[in-house]
Parts: C-alpha cells; structure tokens; sequence
C-alpha cells in the first residue's frame, strides 16, 4: 500500500517561541505524523514598513499591530533550526522548513535535509526557486493564491533544473470553505504533468477534504498543527489540536485502506461471509428419483451450498435426479444424471 505523507504544519504556532516549537515536534511526532514543517525567515527581508495585514492577520490578531511586527514576533533565529532539525532527528519525523528570502533559503540547504517547501506566497519568486531547485532536493511546491497560468510557467522553470516536484492543491484562506477547495483541480494539473507527485494542503476545519483527496492518488497531506488552537497569532485557529490531529492521522490512514488497489478483490472474511450469505439449492419437496426439476419442486436458500441458484438456472434445470431427495435437503452436483 502506497502511504501519503502527512506533514503536520507547525509554521510559525510557536509564536516566537524555542520552547514551543520543540514541544510541537514532541507532539507532532506523538501523533504519528511523517513530518513536521517550519518557516524559516528574516522578517526585515520579508515584508515592507508599509504591507497592510492579511485578512487572516485581521481576523485572529490584534489589528493594531502593523504586518512587519506581527511576522518579528513569529521570527526565530537560524540557530533555533539546527536544534529542531536535530530534535526531528531524535525523534525519528522528517524537518522540513519553508524559506520565504535567499538567505534562509541558503541556511536551510546547509543542514542535512531531504525536503523543501515553496510556499504559495513565493510560486512567483523565481530567484529564490532558483536556488532550491538547483540543490537537488525534494521540492514541494504550494499553489495558493495563483493562476493555473503561474502555476504551469512555474512547475516547468523547476523541472528544467530538478524532477523531484510534489505540487499541493492549496486554498490560501485560514480556514478555507469546503466550498473554495476544489480538487478537482488536482487532475487538472495531473492531466498536465504526468511525471509530477501531486498532494494537498488543507486549511478546512476538518477532514473530510482530505479523506476525499486519497483518491486522487496524493503523495503529500499537509495539515496546519497547534498546541493550543486558543493561542494568539493568524494560524491557530485555522490548525488542528493534538487530540485532533491524532484523529487526523488515524482517519487517513484508513482512507488510505479503504482506497485499495485498480482492481477487484474479494477479501477472506468476505468469502466466508459469502459461504453463509449467499444460496444454495434445496428440496421444497421430496423429490422421487428421476423426477425432473422444476422451480417449483426447487427452493434457493442460505447457506451457498453447491449449486447457486445462477448454476442451477443455467446447468440443472429441468434435469432428471438419480436418487430420493427429501423436503429440506441440499441439492447436490452429484444427484443428477450425466
């Protein structure tokens, strides 16, 4: 069975803090989550004195702090990473970290790392694509916010200089409706690169979306992951708890089950189930040898027996018997006449 990789997106739900972010891979690894992902930035390369709040800023923060001084109080030094990347390594769950300028970009593919996300906000930010893709990693590409027109112009600069791309249908709302999410989309861009991993970051509030986006044959799930969904800062109330994310895991893992393979198997249990379900034929009388049969003098019923009511139809109907059947007793291959 191919097996997803669930990502839990701890992003900056630290708020600042070195101690949060370790407990946050304690918790993270607790619920069975493959990865846990970061965001690695310096906000004064980031954001400008004059970029106005996000509509997510606005709706879980106070609006009266400017967007240049939210992101700073989510900020971590670069020396933190290399204490989380180690901690993930203890723990034996995947760091992955998101670069949003060159210079984190740079320290993040100094460490030991496989894995590299490129976040919606910089699918156009061929400078810093650049570079990541020219390191050979495993990239993961997010599509929030973009036309399919950028999307496509994107994926191809990347696969000019590294195949190994993982593209994520994205909503950038915190939450998103389930209604905004469309995967469908998924096959669009399937249809279009063949060759790529396709995945899904979910913002909805649950997991319906992505049970759903098994189906279409996803390699990556990325699920945002809080300590505290009370906590302040813009992604916590868009995240998923431990308990729920637990739940998370354990309800994907059975989609994933349920999913199976291209083909049509019987399982063991259900073949015993259908030795008690399904009909055999049996006498609704006593039958006298050499008495033709009839569906009159015939009964179909549970357990299957050796003749189901389709082989009797099609094979022995109106046949002669070679021996006394009583009222109630299975009919067998061996009654009948050759």
């Amino acid at each position: 069975m191919r097996k997803v990789k669930i990502i839990a997106e701890a992003g900056v739900n630290h708020n600042g803090s070195i101690k949060k972010a370790h407990e946050l891979i304690d918790r993270a690894t607790e619920c069975k989550a493959d990865a846990i992902k970061f965001q690695t930035f310096i906000a004064d390369d980031l954001i400008s004195n004059k970029a106005p709040l996000a509509n997510h800023h606005k709706a879980n923060v106070d609006n009266n702090i400017s967007h240049k001084n939210l992101i700073k109080k989510l900020e971590l030094p670069f020396d933190a990473f290399i204490e989380l990347k180690k901690h993930c390594d203890q723990n034996k769950i995947e760091f992955i970290s998101t670069p949003y300028d060159t210079k984190s970009a740079n320290f993040l593919l100094s460490l030991d790392i496989d894995t590299i996300k490129i976040a919606s906000s910089e699918l156009t930010n061929y400078p810093l694509i650049e570079i990541l893709a020219k390191s050979n990693k495993e990239l993961i590409l997010s599509t929030g916010m973009s036309t399919f027109e950028e999307i496509e112009d994107s994926i191809k600069f990347i696969l000019k200089l590294n195949n190994k791309l993982t593209v994520l249908k994205c909503t950038s709302n915190y939450p998103a409706d389930y209604n905004e999410i469309n995967l469908m989309g998924l096959n669009k861009i399937k249809n279009k690169f063949p060759n790529i991993k396709i995945g899904f970051s979910d913002h909805c509030p649950g997991s319906e979306a992505s049970i759903l986006a098994i189906a279409f044959q996803i390699s990556v799930i990325e699920k945002h992951f809080t300590l505290n969904k009370e906590d302040w800062g813009p992604d916590h109330k868009a995240s998923l708890d431990f308990y729920e994310f637990s739940k998370f895991v354990n309800e994907i893992r059975n989609a994933e089950k349920s999913l199976g393979l291209n083909d049509w198997n019987i399982s063991n249990a259900e073949l015993e189930q259908k030795k008690v379900m399904q009909k055999g034929a049996f006498a609704a009388k006593q039958i006298l040898k050499g008495e033709v049969l009839s569906l009159e003098n015939v009964c179909f019923m549970r357990p299957m027996g050796s003749i189901s009511p389709k082989s009797f139809y099609l094979n022995y109907l109106n046949r002669k018997v070679n021996q006394n059947i009583e009222m109630g007793e299975e009919i067998k291959k061996e009654y009948f006449y050759e």
